[in-house]
C-alpha cells in the first residue's frame, strides 16, 4: 500500500468510528467544542484511533458533527496544544505519535469518604450492615464506598487498596477468612486512615471491633432446645474458622455443661461455606447424609446449626428420611434469614442486628476521625431468640 493509499484508509476509519460515536448533544450546556474533543480523547482513550490515524478536515467534521467551524476549530487547537492531535503541513491533522499521559479522573468530593468492605452485599445481614452503616454516615457528613470482597482475601486487600488511593478518611472491614488486613496496616498508619472491624474480630487489640453476642445467642439457642425436652445434641457447622463461629461454639459448650446436656458428636462440614451463598450449601451437606441419618438412635435430638443455611439443608435431608422436625429432631439456627420464616415448618434462629451493628460501626469510626476519642471500642450488640415451629414449641418431643 502506497502513502497515498494508506492516507485515504486512515481518513475513512476515522470517519467509520466517528459516524458510530455518540453524537453533540445540542441541548447540552457543554459548548459544542467541548463535546468535540471530549469524543475525540475518549475513541483515543478506548484504542478505536491509534497513533497515525488521519483526522478528517475541519470542513469535514463540521458535516460529521452538524455544528459549526468555530468550533471544530476551536476543539482542534486544544487537542493539539494538550498532545492529542499533531499537524504536518501539507498532510493534515493526525493522531500524536507521543499521546499525553492518560490519568484517571479524580473527583473533588464535598463529603470526606468512609469506606466500608463486605463478604457480599445480597445476603440479608450484611445488606443490614451496609444499611445501617450508609445511613449513619450520611447524618453525619461522610460519604460511603462500599466494596464486595466475594470472601477473597486478595480481592480484599485490591479494594484496601483502591480506598487508599482514593484518601478515604477510614475504612471498616468485614474480614474474609484468611484476611490479610494485617499486611495493610502500615500503610492504613502512614496514610493516617482508620481501620475498625466488623462481626469478626481479627485479634487486633489495637483496632476497634463491632460484632454481635455471638456466644450469648449460642447459649439462649441451646438452652431452648433442651427447655423443649430435647436432651441430646449436636453442633452442625462448617471450616471456617473465624471469631464468630469460634465464639458460638464457646457458647454451645458453656450451656451443653450448664444445662447438663448430652452432647453426643460435632459434624463439621469439610468446607468454608462462608465462601458460597446459602442454595449452594447443600451441595456440600449432601456429604453429611450418612452422619446425620446415623443420629437417628439419638432421637429425639437437638441440633444447633452456626446458620440458617446450614439449618434448613439438615432439616430437607432429615426429613427426606422420614424424621418428624419439632419431634424427632428440635433444630434452630443463627442468623434470622427471611426466607426461614417462610418454611413449611418456620425455622427457630438467633437474629443479628445488622444494621445497629453498621450504625455503631459508622460512629465509632467517625468520632475516631474526628480525634473526639482515643478508646479502644469493642462494642457488642445483643442478638435475639426468635422462636417459631422447629424445635418442638408446639410439645411435640416424643418421649
Amino acid at each position: 500500500m502506497n502513502i497515498e493509499e494508506n492516507f485515504k484508509s486512515k481518513e475513512k476509519n476515522f470517519k467509520n468510528n466517528e459516524e458510530n460515536t455518540s453524537s453533540i448533544n445540542k441541548n447540552s450546556r457543554v459548548p459544542f467544542y467541548m463535546q468535540v474533543k471530549n469524543l475525540i480523547i475518549d475513541q483515543i482513550k478506548a484504542g478505536e484511533f491509534k497513533s497515525g490515524d488521519i483526522i478528517p478536515a475541519e470542513t469535514e467534521l463540521c458535516k460529521i458533527y452538524d455544528i459549526s467551524r468555530f468550533s471544530v476549530r476551536q476543539a482542534m487547537m486544544e487537542l493539539v496544544d494538550e498532545g492529542y492531535l499533531e499537524r504536518t503541513r501539507g498532510k493534515g491533522t493526525f493522531v500524536s505519535n507521543d499521546l499525553p499521559q492518560i490519568k484517571p479522573i479524580k473527583y473533588e468530593l464535598k463529603n470526606p469518604i468512609l469506606g466500608l468492605v463486605l463478604g457480599n452485599l445480597t445476603a440479608g445481614f450484611c445488606g443490614m450492615i451496609f444499611s445501617g452503616f450508609q445511613r449513619q454516615a450520611w447524618k453525619r457528613g461522610y460519604f460511603t464506598i462500599a466494596c464486595c470482597s466475594e470472601s477473597s482475601p486478595d480481592e480484599e486487600v485490591l479494594y484496601i487498596d483502591r480506598l487508599i488511593e482514593n484518601q478515604a478518611k477510614g475504612i471498616v472491614l468485614f474480614p474474609c477468612n484468611n484476611s490479610l488486613i494485617d499486611s495493610k496496616l502500615g500503610q492504613l498508619k502512614e496514610n493516617d486512615i482508620y481501620l475498625g472491624l466488623i462481626d469478626r474480630n481479627h485479634g487486633l487489640n489495637d483496632v476497634d471491633y463491632t460484632g454481635s453476642d455471638n456466644q450469648g445467642g449460642a447459649y439462649s439457642a441451646v438452652r431452648h432446645i433442651g427447655m423443649q425436652g430435647f436432651r441430646n445434641i449436636v453442633f452442625v457447622s462448617d471450616m471456617s474458622n473465624v471469631s464468630s463461629i469460634n465464639e458460638r461454639l464457646e457458647g454451645y459448650m458453656k450451656a451443653v455443661e450448664d444445662l447438663g446436656m448430652n452432647a453426643v458428636t460435632r459434624i463439621n462440614i469439610k468446607e468454608d461455606l462462608s465462601k458460597y451463598p446459602y442454595y449452594m450449601h447443600r451441595f456440600f451437606i449432601e456429604k453429611l447424609k450418612e452422619e446425620l441419618i446415623d443420629l437417628k438412635k439419638y432421637l429425639p435430638l437437638g441440633i444447633f446449626a452456626i446458620n440458617d443455611g446450614i439449618a434448613v439443608q439438615c432439616i430437607n435431608i432429615l426429613e427426606n428420611e422420614g424424621m418428624i422436625i419439632g419431634k424427632d429432631i428440635g433444630i434452630v439456627g443463627f442468623d434470622n434469614n427471611p426466607e426461614t420464616q417462610y418454611m413449611s415448618i418456620p425455622l427457630t434462629t438467633v437474629a443479628q442486628n445488622g444494621y445497629l451493628i453498621g450504625k455503631n460501626a459508622a460512629d465509632i469510626a467517625i468520632d475516631k476521625i474526628e480525634a473526639k476519642t482515643n478508646l479502644i471500642y469493642r462494642s457488642i450488640v445483643p442478638t435475639q431468640l426468635v422462636i417459631r415451629n422447629s424445635c418442638g414449641e408446639r410439645g411435640q418431643v416424643s418421649s
